[in-house]
């Protein structure tokens, strides 16, 4: 029910890896084979969190990506909107929800989209262990 994309996924992994670790720089190549993921895929979605903010990015020999010093504390909801935007509760499952005037689905799309917020909003990486 609950849609959340790789790009998510990888994002809050490796914020929260970062968030754990973040008295130095760490490389691409090590944070990529730490989740198993592409390179490639891994490296647009850290210059998402760079630019929004989240992370920095370090050039040389020992650089790679840090977290930006007091973003460890942040809500993994500000993790997930870097990479989405902004969070919107899906309240209708049809593509185009004007065609349903009353969703027999809503009380449960409402109690999902709730859940997820809350959870999103309540845990901060530095919260979190990987």
């Amino acid at each position: 029910m609950l849609n959340i994309s790789e790009a998510s996924s990888i994002a809050l992994h490796s914020m929260i890896y970062l968030a754990n670790r973040w008295q130095k720089a760490h490389s691409l190549k090590e944070i990529s084979e730490a989740f198993k993921v592409s390179p490639n895929h891994l490296s647009k979605v850290l210059q998402r969190l760079v630019k929004s903010g989240l992370l920095v990015s370090i050039k040389g020999p020992s650089g790679g990506f840090q977290i930006k010093k007091g973003k460890e504390r942040a809500t993994l909801l500000e993790v997930y909107e870097a990479v989405e935007g902004k969070y919107l509760k899906k309240a209708c499952l049809f593509a185009a929800p004007k065609k349903c005037r009353t969703c027999v689905m809503k009380p449960m799309l409402n109690e999902i989209n709730s859940a997820f917020e809350t959870f999103m909003k309540k845990h901060r990486l530095n919260d979190l262990k990987l």
